[in-house]
Order: C-alpha cells, then structure tokens, then sequence
C-alpha cells in the first residue's frame, strides 16, 4: 500500500513551462490511491488544459472563484478546498508565484487556498536558472520555509530557454 493512498492533494499549477508535467504528476498520485484535486493558475492554461487534468484526476478542474459567463455557476470555495486537503503541492511554482505566496497576494483561486491551508504545504519551484539563483528568489525560498512551507528542490535537466 502506498502512502499516498487515501490522501487528498490540491495540486496548484502556475504558469511556467514545467506545467506540461502536471499531467504525469496527477496520473502518479492516482495510480498510488490518492484523490486529487487541481486548482490552476490563468497562465498554466497556455501551457497544459483544463480537460486532460480533469479526465486524469477524475474531478473538475478548478481555476477561477467562479466563471461568469455561467449564471448558475458555484463558487469555487477557497477554505472549502483548503480544508479538504491533507497536503497541497505547488508544482510547478513560478517566481511570481512564490513572490505572491511570500506577500500574501490573494488575486487568484490557488493562491487565496494556499493562504486558508492548515496542512501541510510543498511547493517546487521551476524557474530558468538565473531566475532560480536570483537573490529575490533565494529570499522568496526561505520566507516559505520559515512560514513551515516544503520545498522540493529543483533537479538538474533541461531548460526551456536552452
């Protein structure tokens, strides 16, 4: 039995080219027993749909507090999915991503459930490496570990930009 089975994760997607891996990653939490629900960020879109996360996790994707073009749409509750979560993990974690979750910036769906999450919280950021070394971004690494955020450390591979 795996440890993830029977664990609840909100996977947080934000906007950066690694999001293409988000679709494995759902696949390999499913596989290993957990239920998985997907909050994207609006920039992941451009880089990995709706509908393929949706058909992998086998629940709606998540990305806006509601959509308004549909009158009867629900409110995405932010504190509800918070609170269903025994663990969220930000993958990929953009810069500003992470620049938002250190100032407590609240202007989309993963980053007002990160801010209402009582459980554990990883975060892997995924960022060109001269962006990654940035002194701002070495900053913004240790502000999340000090609030009792993970992080997964970035692997060495290959980058977008060469």
């Amino acid at each position: 039995m795996s440890v993830l089975s029977g664990k609840k994760i909100v996977l947080g997607i934000s906007g950066g080219i690694a999001a293409y891996k988000s679709a494995n990653l759902v696949r390999l939490f499913i596989k290993a027993g957990a239920q998985v629900q997907v909050i994207m960020t609006p920039a992941s879109k451009d880089f990995v749909t709706p509908l393929t996360l949706s058909t992998l996790s086998k629940n709606p994707v998540h990305s806006t507090f509601y959509d308004e073009k549909d009158e009867n749409a629900v409110w995405n509750n932010h504190v509800e999915i918070a609170l269903w979560a025994d663990l969220i993990l930000i993958a990929p974690a953009t810069a500003n991503t992470l620049s938002k979750m250190v100032n407590g910036n609240c202007d989309n769906l993963l980053l007002a459930t990160y801010l209402s999450a009582k459980c554990p919280v990883y975060f892997a950021p995924a960022m060109d490496l001269d962006m990654y070394k940035h002194n701002s971004s070495l900053a913004n690494f240790s502000f999340l570990k000090s609030f009792g955020n993970k992080m997964i450390p970035a692997a060495s591979g290959e980058l977008a930009s060469g």
